[in-house]
């Protein structure tokens, strides 16, 4: 069991790797910023469901392996997944949709849920940087 949980945590590296390092900037280099929002609105849940899943499947080998503190941060991995995909991308939408519907609409909204969903991004990958060097 222990050799899935290094697979699965270390396609969560893959995955996220993939969509800074090149999926991110290929989107905004290639399309207008009206064209790149319509795309990540799409991609990101998707995206944040993945690593949920990926992270679930983590823990539970874990558990099964009997690594109780590694299951235990995948599965807030996982939560921190499913708070992106189900609380912060769609908050981040409507305060989007706000900026573009009124123009006196205050930006602050947008870049504090922004910064909450990257933080909550860099903290699972160095989780699951942290899981693999523990197993």
């Amino acid at each position: 069991m222990t050799e899935y949980f290094i697979y699965l945590h270390s396609m969560v590296l893959g995955f996220m790797i993939l969509f800074v390092v090149v999926i991110a900037p290929s989107i905004f280099q290639s399309l207008e910023p009206s064209e790149a929002g319509t795309l990540l609105r799409r991609l990101f849940p998707r995206m944040f469901l993945y690593g949920l899943v990926l992270t679930l499947a983590a823990a539970g080998m874990a558990i099964l392996s009997a690594q109780y503190n590694l299951a235990l941060i995948s599965l807030l991995s996982a939560a921190g997944f499913g708070i992106n995909a189900y609380v912060i991308a769609p908050s981040i939408n409507k305060a989007r949709d706000e900026l573009e519907n009124d123009e006196n609409a205050s930006t602050k909204k947008f870049a504090w849920l922004h910064t909450a969903s990257v933080s909550i991004f860099a903290t699972q990958f160095l989780a699951s940087v942290f899981c693999l060097i523990m197993i």
